[in-house]
């Protein structure tokens, strides 16, 4: 206590007794030093870094390992510009710093910021505002803070002092964790899994293990340190996943800050720090010279855990310490070794934390306006339905999770939850977090395994500004018990107590401490205890709460406190910054604009007729985003018709409301209206393609999607030269408005189309076409990618490249395992990504389609669509000035009615690898599709029925023709309960059991009209059975399923047989798809899970099919919870 009173004395006793002098003081020293701006830069960036005899590429900010060291004065402004050239998406966190009204600085992924994207930059600035002493920065995405971190150490204003003597020297110590493998690839390894994730290879001090761990001796970090001398270590536990205990062999250290925030100073010989928080102790030179272990290791409060048990040092070394005779080689004496607390030892980490007090009496808020109750801990979520054993590696077959309150918290990915919360955009979050746990329990006791399920959520819990916030952090029982460090962004907070068991409010609020409490930003709650924390909610903005293990973080242990603005500008959170990050959400809508649909007059087959385009283009812009991104777009309708928008094979994860089909998920945008498009790439990669869905609009409204994969990813085989996306669509001389509606009203075959196209291009085999025929580059050696896509509206299409071979690697988006061809078959709706390389004699070859037509007795387009495939060294006339004159060379397509290759080519898809098929089927199905005739009404003429022998064309599955809706969207009918649009009674399998392929009798050729969908319950496991009919004709059907990929299992010719077909099935790698080509007068099997809850449209993609009815709905219900609920309609909904 002398050398305390010696050390502190004085200086307590001024701030007692002359804290009104003090403050002039300080006031007046203000006046003397102007607070100074530091502007630093960050690279993120990949560098080699060895540890434990390996090495390997670490992310790292300027190649330091750990990164810089920033050090501030308090009142200083932070100015750092961090740019990304790492791979990955990154943010940063100024852990500790209160970011008074600076939010948009705070840098946790998706709650402050979106992350800053490779190739990208944002400019972090705030000020340090009654701040001092150690922080840190670290990332804030993913586990890149695995060696993304460095310290912040804050000092006082110029002119101020420590209150503590003025230490000789300070040493900042950096506690982290080391894996020998990509840390990124640790975590994507437990997702996949649901498992835990391996435990670190290594802790280590200053980004060194010390020299206990193999090829480590030689960089261990030596602390030095004089007789006589008092330093100040500043201690910073900065790794991921582990509290840590930290001591130095034989020396007492004095605690005098923790958080920056100075404590009553105590002596101590172990620290126990959880990660993110930081304490500053002072040790005096006052043992014989000698090397002393400075060493950390363990604290572990799980049961039945693994861990990493190894210890990390560094060395304490006296100037004067005895070393080697002539000391070139340098010290041999081993070091002395502390005596470090066991593993489990939770008494002396709870005497530790229950040690730190307030230096003086502090200003506790004591009238509470938000008394919460909040329970931490892990719990286990049963392996979904549609997930192997593999995925479900967590105890008992379960997937770890964690949550607070019960609500495992889930990031958003399509903004951040500031952004949305300060401009008021819908389907981000929700402000429901509870106040309490839905359900009161024994926490620290035998819990029922009803409650180790928590729900999912982004939830927030709002606070008015300036009020008193009460929060008791009690741990939980479930799994385990454990020691979580909370830590509150945007705050610092009193510990009034804590404790072990279940909190008692009539008991244990008389154990609070309102005199002294300490003052922290993250707060260790005992394993199987609780924590009571008290704040005033005085900075307005998002600000998370969660658990500083990462991996718990990951998991769903967090939510976020959203803290409206109080009176005027002080008490209000600043603008958002100009740079501030942005999803490509905000890039698209700026490149694209409105994207505006009106009449435009083109000229092709040698006549001009108005046309309906997007933006003036035909076909309409490509879109090109990444895995991950955001798609908004506005459509504004400027022409007579009205329209909807399909982005047909997105997913639509909870956005059905952008599926687009009209009537179905909207009603349709009309003439003069607008409604804007957002939804979330998830988990997709290739080919798609955007087209409208309402009437015929989609003959010349299209357009290619193209999904990249992620920043930092690679395609699955060689990168190509170019990519070209080739659109093949069908062109009428008339407007295909009038020509569908004149089917219509006859009951007839529409008029087939005039020419089929390339890029909107008929080509050069057509009149009045040679000039604007598409040209397709290539050169000698290179291997380019073709991204074909069959958007005609009626017509299957053989397609091939004359000369060359095509590598398919994808299709529908979904990668697959490679093989080659010389001929394509797709669909309209498929797309098929293959490889072509530049391996011919140079010249020029026409890339050519032609009909796949399966009908029989029908009238068809027979007419061929050709590009040029041109090489760079092609030959021309002498002089090249009229470009080259050698006649392209012509492929050998099939024949139009070349069955046996359409369907060997659809056989040839497999998927990349072995996936997990659903085996165990929920509902199994079995679904008729094909054509039929409508007696012709009694009202009717005979010029009004003009389909075989005076009837009308119309088509069904399951016998019943599809009739859309004209009063409002099934979507928004089945989420409102609103009656009268549809009917739930689509029938599992056909009414009649007949010979499907066969003769089949007259009476069945007439189906029954309705608007029916089928009901699935969230996670079911589906099988459909796809059968053709020969009612009127046989035909080969792409059948699209809007909202979903499927495996397709098998398919087959003649009637689909149960007990031998089912032997054919491939559960190993079937390839995914989102359309499906049944074959005519055959079958075809696929399964999914009913995983995206809504209203999902299956028709067959000829769109005359699909005006005759060829179509039924599934109605996904909601699962538990947020995420597996679709989300609210926006508020610009298209009504009817």
């Amino acid at each position: 206590m002398d050398a305390l009173n010696a050390t502190f004395g004085n200086k307590i006793c001024f701030s007692l007794c002359l804290f009104g002098l003090c403050l002039l003081v300080a006031s007046s020293t203000m006046s003397l030093a102007e607070p100074k701006t530091h502007k630093h830069e960050f690279v993120i960036q990949a560098t080699p870094v060895k540890r434990l005899c390996k090495s390997r590429n670490s992310i790292t900010v300027n190649g330091q390992f750990p990164g810089p060291t920033l050090e501030v004065n308090n009142g200083d402004t932070l100015v750092v510009k961090v740019t990304n050239r790492a791979q990955y998406n990154i943010t940063i966190h100024w852990h500790g710093i209160r970011q008074m009204r600076t939010g948009w600085a705070d840098g946790p992924e998706f709650v402050t910021q979106c992350p800053i994207r490779p190739g990208g930059s944002y400019t972090y600035r705030f000020t340090i505002q009654g701040q001092e002493g150690t922080l840190w920065w670290h990332a804030h995405s993913s586990w890149l803070r695995a060696t993304v971190y460095g310290a912040l150490i804050i000092h006082p204003k110029q002119g101020d002092s420590y209150p503590f003597t003025k230490p000789k020297r300070e040493t900042t110590l950096l506690l982290g964790e080391w894996w020998n493998a990509n840390p990124i690839n640790v975590l994507r390894q437990a997702t996949k899994t649901g498992g835990a994730p391996n435990v670190s290879d290594a802790y280590t001090i200053n980004g060194q293990p010390g020299d206990l761990y193999n090829c480590s001796s030689k960089d261990t970090v030596i602390v030095p340190i004089d007789s006589g001398e008092t330093n100040l270590l500043r201690v910073i536990n900065a790794a991921l996943n582990q509290p840590l205990f930290f001591s130095v062999a034989n020396h007492k250290l004095t605690v005098v800050s923790a958080d920056a925030s100075y404590t009553k100073p105590f002596t101590t010989t172990v620290l126990m720090l959880g990660p993110g928080q930081t304490t500053d102790v002072l040790i005096t030179g006052d043992q014989p010279p000698a090397r002393y272990y400075l060493a950390a290791r363990a604290y572990f409060s799980a049961q039945n855990a693994a861990f990493d048990n190894t210890t990390t040092t560094a060395i304490l070394e006296y100037k004067s310490a005895p070393c080697s005779p002539n000391c070139k080689k340098g010290h041999t004496t081993k070091p002395i070794m502390p005596q470090l607390p066991a593993f489990n030892d939770t008494n002396t980490a709870s005497a530790f934390t229950k040690s730190f007090r307030s230096p003086r009496k502090v200003e506790v808020p004591t009238e509470i306006d938000e008394n919460l109750f909040f329970t931490i801990g892990l719990g286990l979520n049963k392996c979904p339905k549609n997930f192997g054993s593999q995925r479900c590696q967590g105890p008992n077959g379960t997937r770890f999770t964690a949550s607070m309150n019960n609500v495992s918290f889930v990031l958003p990915n399509n903004n951040s939850i500031l952004q949305a919360y300060q401009q008021n955009i819908p389907g981000v979050f929700t402000t429901d977090f509870p106040a309490n746990p839905p359900q009161k329990f024994g926490y620290t006791g035998n819990v029922s395994r009803s409650l180790w399920q928590p729900m999912s959520g982004t939830r927030g819990y709002k606070l008015k500004y300036g009020s008193r916030v009460q929060v008791v952090l009690q741990d939980t029982s479930i799994v385990t018990p454990e020691n979580h460090p909370i830590h509150l962004h945007g705050y610092d907070f009193y510990i009034l107590a804590e404790g072990f068991g279940n909190f008692n409010a009539k008991t244990d609020t008389k154990k609070f401490n309102l005199v002294d409490p300490p003052l922290r930003n993250t707060v260790a709650v005992p394993a199987n205890g609780w924590a009571v924390i008290r704040f005033v909610a005085d900075n307005p903005g998002a600000w998370m709460m969660h658990c500083h293990l990462d991996v718990h973080i990951h998991w769903g242990l967090a939510m976020v406190f959203l803290v409206d603005n109080g009176v005027g500008a002080l008490q209000s959170i600043n603008p958002p910054p100009a740079d501030l990050p942005l999803l490509l959400t905000r890039i698209y809508r700026c490149l694209l604009g409105a994207r505006q649909n009106y009449p435009m007059k083109l000229f092709w087959l040698c006549k001009t007729h108005n046309s309906i385009t997007v933006n003036g283009q035909y076909p309409g812009p490509t879109l090109e985003v990444n895995n991950g991104d955001t798609l908004v777009v506005k459509v504004t309708n400027k022409a007579r018709y009205n329209v909807t928008i399909h982005w047909h094979g997105i997913r639509q994860m909870r956005t059905g409301w952008a599926d687009g089909p009209e009537f179905v998920t909207q009603c349709p945008i009309r003439p003069g209206g607008s409604y804007t498009y957002r939804f979330t790439i998830q988990g997709q990669e290739g080919t798609l393609w955007w087209h409208a869905h309402s009437s015929w609009l989609r003959a010349t409204v299209y357009g290619a999607l193209i999904i990249h994969p992620k920043q930092g990813d690679s395609y699955p085989f060689t990168k190509p030269k170019r990519e070209t996306a080739i659109l093949l669509g069908e062109w009428w001389d008339a407007n295909p408005i009038d020509v569908v509606r004149q089917a219509t009203r006859t009951g007839a075959a529409p008029n087939v189309s005039d020419a089929y196209t390339i890029n909107g291009q008929p080509g050069d085999l057509y009149n009045c076409s040679s000039k604007d025929t598409v040209i397709v580059p290539i050169d000698v050696g290179e291997t380019n990618l073709l991204r074909v896509i069959n958007a005609a509206l009626n017509q299957p299409l053989f397609f091939s490249v004359a000369n060359h071979k095509l590598t398919v690697v994808s299709a529908d988006a979904s990668y697959t395992k490679p093989f080659t061809t010389t001929v394509l078959m797709l669909g309209p709706g498929q797309t098929t990504d293959v490889l072509i390389t530049g391996d011919q004699p140079p010249a020029r070859y026409y890339l050519a389609a032609s009909a796949y037509f399966s009908a029989q007795n029908g009238a068809f387009d027979n007419t061929t669509t050709t590009a040029i495939l041109e090489y760079k060294s092609a030959p021309c006339n002498p002089n090249c000035k009229n470009g080259p004159t050698v006649k392209p060379i012509m492929p050998q397509l099939p024949a139009f009615n070349d069955t046996n290759t359409a369907s060997a080519f659809t056989r040839s898809f497999r998927s990349p690898r072995k996936v997990e098929v659903p085996t165990e089927i929920d509902e199994n199905l079995f679904f008729t599709v094909g054509l039929g005739l409508n007696n012709c009404p009694n009202n009717f003429r005979a010029r009004r029925c003009q389909g075989p022998n005076g009837t009308r064309f119309t088509a069904s599955m399951n016998n019943v023709s599809f009739v859309l809706p004209n009063n409002n969207s099934i979507l928004q009918a089945y989420q409102q309960n609103i009656p009268g649009v549809f009917t739930a009674d689509f029938p599992a399998n056909p009414p009649l059991t007949f010979d499907y392929t066969g003769n089949v009798s007259r009476s069945l050729w007439q189906p029954t009209p309705g608007t029916r969908g089928y009901k699935l319950k969230y996670g079911s496991r589906v099988q459909i059975v796809v059968q053709d009919t020969s009612i009127v004709t046989p035909e080969n059907h792409p059948i699209h399923l809007h909202g979903y990929d499927f495996y397709i299992l098998a398919e087959g010719f003649g009637n689909f047989n149960a007990q031998k077909d089912t032997k054919k099935f491939n559960l190993v790698d079937p390839p995914m798809r989102n359309t499906v080509a049944v074959p005519a007068n055959g079958w075809a099997v696929i399964r999914f899970v009913a995983d995206n809850p809504g209203a999902w449209l299956m028709h067959c993609h000829l769109d005359v099919h699909i005006t005759w009815g060829l179509a039924m709905v599934f109605l996904v219900d909601n699962g538990i919870g947020a995420l597996q609920s679709i989300e609210p309609p926006p508020v610009d909904l298209p009504l009817c």
